[in-house]
């Protein structure tokens, strides 16, 4: 099962959230009506039994003796409130769920609690955050990442917008979800987009780094496709599917700096990329002014500059009104 398979994300995220509730509860509680509760739970959607088995992998991931009163009493360790709180908090991270506080329990003072750390940038902003393990991850306008470490594994998803993610090296795999794939890579920068139409993107720029499905095999072998430099993949994000992508009319490597160099381009989608960072909309009025054919190489960030430039290679007028910046014919 994939993390679409729920729907949504947001529909995903609440079963997980009473999935890792009850995980918490079993080891906290060992009476019959609380395993008949459970029970009816886990038979009230397929959805349920797969979330708890993850929460269940993510927990042994997070590198803590399992705990479950459901195993024979030989396996069971004797349970630790703060080592509970911070392996849950760490297996709910790696699932990408935001945890409440009364989810999770409150440590002692200095308890280091691994939690899921969402990142996010406004509109029009670029921003790089440096992670813990020294990686950097570089979010692009309206754009949101959830980051997990743990012993095992560094991981993170890509909830919305495009991101950059250089790799520092580290014995730990690191692992970026998008949609229904999953990236995974040890030191190498790519690039990952999700688009409005909820089409996932991925380009590597340099290193190695491989794709795979976030399907549960029902085999012990999982199939990756490698990505190669130049060589864009592309894939449903609710069905993965990669394919290459021929793609040679945009270089958006310079994206984090804003510029994006275009060989060919309608000028209506050059604005609608440009409005991506645009603190007033940038219209078009006519559409014979929208079906003119743009090349070049343009700062996206810089509206002021950006709209000066497409007036004067058009011979277009601008004009400021209180609904945006209007581009029209003298």
């Amino acid at each position: 099962m994939n993390d679409n398979e729920y729907g949504d994300f947001g529909a995903r995220d609440a079963i997980e959230e009473q999935a890792i509730s009850w995980f918490i509860r079993l080891r906290r509680q060992d009476d019959a009506s609380l395993k008949h509760e459970f029970d009816a739970w886990i038979a009230a959607s397929p959805a349920h039994a797969e979330a708890y088995r993850r929460v269940e992998r993510n927990f042994a991931n997070a590198g803590i003796v399992r705990n479950s009163r459901h195993m024979p009493r030989w396996r069971r360790a004797a349970p630790n409130r703060w080592a509970l709180a911070a392996a849950v908090a760490a297996a709910a991270a790696i699932a990408g769920v935001a945890l409440r506080p009364d989810l999770v329990g409150i440590g002692p003072p200095g308890t280091k609690v691994m939690a899921g750390t969402p990142l996010a940038t406004r509109h029009g902003e670029i921003h790089t955050y440096r992670l813990s393990d020294g990686s950097d991850v570089t979010l692009d306008s309206d754009s949101r990442v959830e980051v997990a470490m743990s012993e095992v594994e560094r991981r993170v998803k890509l909830r919305k917008g495009n991101a950059r993610f250089a790799v520092a090296t580290d014995p730990r795999p690191f692992v970026v979800e998008a949609g229904a794939g999953a990236i995974r890579a040890n030191q190498a920068v790519f690039d990952v987009s999700s688009s409005p139409q909820r089409v996932i993107q991925v380009r590597l720029l340099s290193g190695t780094a491989d794709i795979r499905s976030n399907l549960q095999p029902a085999v012990f072998t999982v199939t990756t496709k490698p990505l190669l430099t130049g060589a864009p993949v592309r894939y449903s994000a609710t069905d993965y599917g990669p394919e290459t992508v021929s793609d040679s009319s945009i270089d958006r490597k310079d994206w984090p700096s804003g510029w994006v160099e275009y060989r060919s381009i309608a000028l209506r989608d050059l604005v609608a990329e440009a409005n991506r960072y645009a603190g007033r909309p940038i219209l078009i009025d006519g559409d014979d002014v929208g079906d003119l054919t743009v090349s070049g190489r343009f700062k996206l960030t810089d509206t002021a500059s950006f709209v000066s430039r497409i007036a004067e290679l058009f011979d277009l007028k601008i004009e400021r009104r209180p609904d945006g910046i209007h581009l029209r014919r003298k």
